[in-house]
């Protein structure tokens, strides 16, 4: 049975294309001519599962084997060949005949010994078959009955399928639509009414070249650009894992690099080098200095996390946990196939490629070259994957700067304590300890009396617990148990006299030990020798001090019996201050805890009786994250009022404007202090130098492991003496140097893998200027995807692009100054009725700005738009009601949208309508619907809104505000052009009938903004003409 045509006019018009550009006598090559005839007129009833008369046409050798009725292809006979034969006759395909062009295709191939098909008994070999795995060959330039209007190569290869069609190019756009195109295409913006004058006024030749330079030399060349290889290269701000989409903090520093590195024309081949081996590329080992070239080698191999990761989440089971691990593996390799070669290797996870030539076996072997980065058996979590790194003599100056800053905070410190020691209240100083010589005789592991040593404490030790003294102040380094350090004096701490006090103070000098904060700051007072398991409360109190918040009292401590009883103070533990709590009898058995700051009572105080204050000594508690380091303790008591003799009040007063002032002087030196350098880059890098052992996992399945892989790339895409090679590891190496090795093979000069790189990514920047690639399927250059529509043309663009040196600004120059890029989008008859839906570019495809695009236009347009580059995500909020929205109050709101966090699951809803990707693993193709919800979006949402007022405020305030001064303002600046007569009579109008339903008050206020509404609506507006 014989089953129904799949011919189209495209094809044919593209068959004919072909034929027209080859010379008479020139053969035709199979891959690039024949393949695509087979494969669109007779692939359907003649493919691999059941092919008719058992004849397949989708492998070479099977067609040279041919099918029941003999040989397919007779080499050098066209009238032998069993194909030709029934092509000739019209009895294939069915439906319509083939056109003459396209059967004189096919004789000629055959009569020319039909090179390219391999011999019967011969397989096919993958790297000599399929089209796209084939090494580049710049075409010839096709011969053109009329190649006056050609500017580029591009055009002549355009122009030779539109001259076989019967077809020509349009004339060229008019300047206004030529300049407001290229913005939007190259920056993302519309241009400013300033910036049209400049071109439309400039007569000299080149005045369009020089337009299109200014552009590409625009920082916001790389912020709309980049956000496209974003999406190519899976970026996102979370992990996207399921229902866990947890945050990435620190991906935006990969969409920074890659900003930067469109900016700064970074070669591709470079550019991708980068980011698949930077840190192996940089050589860097934490803790060295790096240059600012390192840092960017480091931040761009972020590449290789963009892939979904939910290793992260919570605690799992063994099983959940090697699932997570492995997902995220291939998560990579999918990313990193899907972006870089356009294939999809993932079909080969769990048996061999069902088309493109990929074993199941060269799946793992290409997952092994990634393997180290990412080992599930030495797995680092993606919060941990993180290094800091500063830059070469950054930490030294920061270093002397801090030395200086602690110089002046210490001599101001040393003036206050002076001053102190000459104006504070009279005391009876019981201890004064500065910790030099011979501090241990006053000191001890235990509390006084204590005939039963508690967890001891190694005085001047390495290992914690430990006291030592360094630099004249006395460390505590915190260790596993509970312990203290005690005076061996015990003390009376209860004061005999209504308002006489006992009191210990000390500086804290630091509450950082090997790097690490204090969590808490213990000490105790009244610690004595009891014994925590007899009848009788011991009476201990320990001052729990917390760095941020107000101060815990515990009583009876330690012990299983420990109470907390209230808390003192009000702020927390800051170094450079001095500390400590003071005892006040208030009489009849009463006494009061105070928090003591700088030599005053601050905050909260406590209530205590006699019971709570036993003789005992002072000690500083040692527990697991209470390391600090402390001086000048200093234990003191007041003197009896008959006599001390003096004015207790006049004293605290002087004292509390000397200490005000002393915390002013203090703060100012402080604010001057700066974090210790080095950035956060989020990374990926290899474990351990040692090679992992990869396995071979049957159908896929974890547990089902049959042997071991090596490292080894595509075979399709390698050739004798260019195989990847895994790379030979020497002794000191921090990493398997893998990557680099995939990087040299994929990069090869003139290889098959470099040429089909250069094919895809052409490709894709081809569909973002017109809508839709050269090759249809842009994530997918394999065997099952689409064929190119002008062969010639893609080649020419790869293999310029490749001669140029990959520059990409180059390829951007190449494709807007082609005369196809500069034509008009108005319709021709003959156009609309050969080839009704622009197949073969006779003119400009019209097509919608894409959501950042219409987003970040919008703020432009109202004046609104904050140029800040680079730095941190703006975040996203989602509502109660679902809405995902930008808060306009958050710092940033207005920034690019390129800026804004890119959260899987959380899609901004303004820009998600208008198909902003998710980009669950890769996207380089997004639908372009149009459904009410846009328009609605466009009425009524809060964002729309709110740029409708901008614009209308904007154009009152840069207008005398007459209408006709206001429309040819906003037209101008949101269309730019000047609107037609019925265009400003139509606006004229609509402003008018909109000024009659408000207060005459705020008539034109919001008359304006609904007219700026509907403009901002408008398809002139939201579409490149």
């Amino acid at each position: 049975m014989r089953l129904r045509t799949i011919a189209t006019p495209f094809v044919i018009l593209i068959s004919l294309a072909t034929a027209a550009a080859l010379g008479s006598d020139e053969v035709p090559d199979f891959n690039r001519d024949i393949r695509p005839l087979l494969r669109n007129r007779c692939v359907k009833c003649h493919g691999p599962l059941k092919p008719a008369g058992q004849l397949n046409l989708s492998l070479p050798s099977a067609l040279a084997r041919g099918g029941d009725s003999g040989p397919g292809i007779v080499r050098g006979q066209p009238a032998a060949s069993r194909l030709w034969q029934l092509v000739e006759q019209d009895e294939m395909p069915e439906g319509a005949p083939l056109p003459p062009a396209e059967k004189e295709l096919l004789r000629r191939w055959i009569a020319g010994g039909a090179p390219g098909l391999p011999n019967p008994d011969e397989g096919d070999s993958p790297g000599e078959t399929h089209w796209a795995f084939q090494k580049l060959h710049p075409p010839p330039l096709p011969t053109l009955r009329d190649p006056s209007v050609v500017r580029t190569a591009l055009d002549a290869h355009v122009l030779a399928a539109l001259e076989t069609a019967g077809l020509t190019l349009s004339p060229e756009a008019s300047r206004e639509t030529q300049i407001r195109r290229v913005a939007l295409d190259l920056v993302g913006e519309p241009p400013t009414p300033e910036e049209i004058d400049t071109f439309v006024q400039d007569d000299q030749p080149q005045a369009y070249e020089r337009m299109v330079e200014r552009y590409l030399a625009s920082s916001r060349f790389g912020e709309r650009w980049g956000k496209h290889w974003l999406d190519a290269a899976g970026y996102a701000d979370s992990n996207g894992y399921f229902s866990a989409d947890t945050d990435r903090p620190l991906a935006w520093r990969y969409r920074d690099y890659v900003i930067r590195s469109l900016n700064a024309d970074k070669p591709f081949d470079r550019f991708l080098r980068e980011q698949l081996c930077g840190d192996e590329l940089a050589g860097f080992r934490p803790g060295q200095p790096v240059t600012p070239e390192t840092i960017d080698l480091l931040e761009a191999t972020h590449f290789l996390r963009n892939g979904q990761d939910g290793s992260d989440i919570g605690v799992q089971e063994p099983e959940a946990f090697e699932i997570d691990r492995r997902a995220a593996l291939e998560a990579v390799v999918q990313v990193t196939a899907t972006s870089l070669l356009g294939l999809s290797v993932h079909c080969a996870r769990c048996h061999d490629h069902k088309f493109d030539p990929i074993t199941q076996r060269e799946y793992y072997q290409l997952q092994a070259i990634l393997f180290p980065a990412f080992n599930p058996q030495d797995w680092i979590n993606p919060k941990d994957r993180v290094i800091y790194a500063y830059l070469s003599g950054e930490k030294e100056q920061w270093e002397q700067r801090e030395h200086d800053l602690k110089a002046q905070l210490a001599h101001l410190k040393d003036e206050y304590t002076a001053w102190l020691a000459t104006h504070r209240e009279p005391s009876d100083v019981l201890l004064s300890e500065t910790f030099d010589d011979g501090w241990q005789s006053r000191w001890s592991a235990t509390a006084p009396g204590d005939d039963k040593p508690s967890a001891a404490i190694a005085f001047d030790k390495p290992d914690p617990p430990a006291a030592r003294v360094q630099e004249g102040a006395l460390q505590i380094i915190a260790g596993p148990g509970e312990s203290w350090l005690s005076t061996t004096r015990a003390f009376d701490w209860t004061p005999d006299e209504t308002g006489g006090w006992i009191q210990a103070t000390f500086d804290l000098v630091d509450n950082r030990v090997n790097g690490g904060p204090a969590e808490r700051l213990g000490y105790n007072i009244a610690v004595q020798d009891f014994d925590d398991s007899g009848p009788v409360d011991g009476g201990n109190l320990l001052i729990d001090g917390n760095p941020s918040t107000a101060t815990t009292v515990y009583r009876d401590y330690p012990g299983a019996d420990q109470k907390p009883i209230g808390t003192i103070g009000a702020q927390g533990y800051v170094p450079g201050r001095n500390y400590g709590v003071r005892v006040t009898h208030l009489g009849e058995g009463k006494y009061r805890l105070d928090h003591i700051v700088d030599g005053l009572p601050e905050g909260a105080s406590l209530n205590l009786t006699a019971a709570d204050l036993p003789d005992g000594g002072f000690a500083f508690f040692f527990c697991v994250g209470r390391s600090f380091v402390v001086d000048n303790l200093r234990m003191e008591r007041s003197l009896p009022a008959t006599t001390a003799n003096v004015d207790v009040a006049a004293i605290r007063r002087a004292l509390e404007e000397r200490r005000s002032q002393y915390n002013e002087q203090r703060k100012t030196l402080e604010s001057q202090r700066s974090p210790e350098p080095g950035r956060a880059i989020a990374w990926v890098s290899d474990k351990s130098a040692r090679p992992p052992v990869v396995p071979f996992l049957t159908r896929g399945q974890y547990h089902l492991r049959e042997g071991d892989v090596p490292p080894l790339a595509l075979a399709a895409l390698s050739e004798p003496g260019e195989e990847y090679v895994p790379p030979t590891i020497p002794p000191d190496a921090t990493t398997t140097g893998r990557r680099t090795a995939f990087a040299d093979w994929l990069l090869r000069p003139r290889g098959r893998a470099a040429a089909l790189i250069a094919r895809v990514h052409v490709n894709r920047v081809w569909r973002q200027y017109f809508g839709r690639g050269i090759v249809a399927t842009t994530d997918n250059l394999g065997v099952s995807g689409a064929l190119p529509s002008h062969p010639g043309l893609l080649e020419e663009l790869a293999a310029g692009f490749v001669a140029g040196g990959w520059s990409q600004k180059e390829l951007h120059r190449r494709i807007v100054t082609s005369a196809v890029y500069r034509q008009s989008s108005s319709p021709r008859p003959e156009g609309l009725a050969r080839d009704r839906d622009n197949r073969l570019w006779w003119r400009w495809p019209v097509r919608r700005i894409e959501a950042e695009v219409i987003r970040d236009s919008m703020l432009a347009v109202a004046g609104q738009l904050d140029p800040q580059p680079a730095g941190p995500y703006v975040p996203t909020r989602q509502t109660a009601i679902g809405e995902v929205i930008v808060e306009e109050q958050v710092p940033g709101a207005w920034r690019r949208s390129v800026y804004l966090q890119q959260r899987r699951s959380q899609i901004p809803s303004f820009m998600k309508v208008f198909d902003a990707p998710s980009v669950a693993t890769i996207c380089t193709t997004r639908p372009s619907s149009t459904v009410p919800l846009q328009s609605l979006a466009l009425l009524n949402s809060d964002f729309a809104l709110a740029r409708a007022e901008a614009f209308a405020q904007r154009l009152l305030a840069e207008t005398d505000g007459s209408t006709t001064a206001v429309v040819l303002r906003a037209w101008r600046l949101a269309i730019g052009r000047e609107p037609t007569d019925r265009e400003t009579s139509l606006a004229g109008e609509f402003l008018e009938s909109q000024r009659g339903q408000y207060t005459a008050a705020d008539a034109t206020r919001w008359a304006t903004t609904d007219f700026c509404q509907m403009l901002l609506a408008s398809s002139a507006f939201l579409y490149v003409e």
